[in-house]
C-alpha cells in the first residue's frame, strides 16, 4: 500500500511538473485579414497553420529556457526587445505584422494559428541555428526564405514563393491557386511536391545536376521535326495548362506526384 500510495505521489508530482511548463502565448488582434501581413523573421523553429478566428495567435510550449535566476529581470538582446514575454520582438505598422526572434537560445517550437486569408512571410538567413519551418492549411499567398532550413507544407494552395539553400521542400498541395505563380526552389535538397490530379499548370522543372521524376501527364512540346530538345530543363503543361509553377534542385532530384 505504501509502495502504491509513493507512485501515485511520483506520478502527480510529474503530471504537476509538465502541465506547470505551460505554453506561454501572445496574440494580435486582426481588423482585415485579406489585408494584413505576418512576417516571420528568424525563429528557429516555427509552426503556422490557418484557422478560423480573428487574432494572430503564437505560443510556445517548452517555458523552461528562462533560468530560475533570470526571475524579476528583463531579458536583455542585441536584437531587440522581447516585448511578447516570449523571446519574440513583436512590430506592427498599418497592416504588416512582424515577429522577430530576440531569444537566441530559446527552446521548443513557436506555434503561429492566423486567420483565413492573413498572408504570410517567413525569413530564415541564419546558420546552425535552423531549424524545420512547418506550414499547414494555409489557402492565401505564402512566401518562405531559408538556409539551413528545411520546408514542410501540407494542405496549402498557394501562390506560394519558397526557396531554401541547405534544406529540402515537401509541399502537399490541396488545390493549386490560379491567382498568382508558385515557385519551389532548393539549392542543395530535393524538391518533393504533391497536386491534385486535375491541377492546372505551366510547369517549368529544373534539375542541373539532378533528376526528375513525375507520375503526372505533362504534355511536353516536341518541334516540327518530332525531336525533343535534350536539357537538364523541362517545360510542359497540366491539363492544358495555367498558373507557372516552377520547381528546382540544383544539386539534387525534384519529385512530382499526383493526389
Amino acid at each position: 500500500m505504501k509502495k502504491l500510495s509513493m507512485k501515485i505521489g511520483l506520478i502527480a508530482f510529474l503530471l504537476l511538473s509538465v502541465f506547470g511548463l505551460g505554453a506561454q502565448e501572445y496574440s494580435i488582434s486582426v481588423s482585415n485579414a485579406s489585408q494584413t501581413t505576418l512576417n516571420l523573421k528568424e525563429i528557429n523553429r516555427v509552426h503556422v497553420e490557418e484557422y478560423s478566428g480573428n487574432t494572430i495567435v503564437v505560443s510556445k510550449g517548452d517555458s523552461s529556457s528562462r533560468p530560475n535566476r533570470a526571475e524579476g529581470l528583463k531579458a536583455l538582446s542585441a536584437r531587440g526587445d522581447d516585448n511578447t514575454g516570449i523571446g519574440l520582438n513583436m512590430d506592427q505598422s498599418g497592416a504588416d505584422v512582424t515577429l522577430f526572434q530576440v531569444a537566441r537560445r530559446a527552446k521548443g517550437v513557436y506555434k503561429v494559428r492566423v486567420p483565413k486569408g492573413v498572408k504570410v512571410n517567413i525569413e530564415h538567413t541564419g546558420n546552425w541555428e535552423g531549424g524545420k519551418i512547418e506550414v499547414y492549411n494555409i489557402s492565401s499567398e505564402l512566401e518562405i526564405s531559408g538556409r539551413y532550413n528545411s520546408v514542410y507544407m501540407e494542405d496549402i494552395t498557394g501562390p506560394a514563393l519558397v526557396n531554401t539553400m541547405y534544406g529540402g521542400i515537401e509541399a502537399k498541395f490541396s488545390s493549386l491557386s490560379q491567382q498568382g505563380p508558385t515557385s519551389l526552389l532548393s539549392m542543395y535538397s530535393t524538391v518533393d511536391v504533391t497536386l491534385p490530379a486535375n491541377a492546372k499548370a505551366d510547369v517549368t522543372i529544373k534539375t542541373p545536376y539532378g533528376e526528375a521524376y513525375s507520375d503526372m501527364d505533362i504534355k511536353i512540346p516536341t518541334n516540327e521535326d518530332g525531336m525533343r530538345k535534350v536539357s537538364s530543363t523541362i517545360d510542359g503543361k497540366l491539363n492544358g495548362g495555367g498558373v507557372e509553377l516552377a520547381l528546382k534542385a540544383s544539386y539534387s532530384n525534384v519529385y512530382l506526384r499526383k493526389k
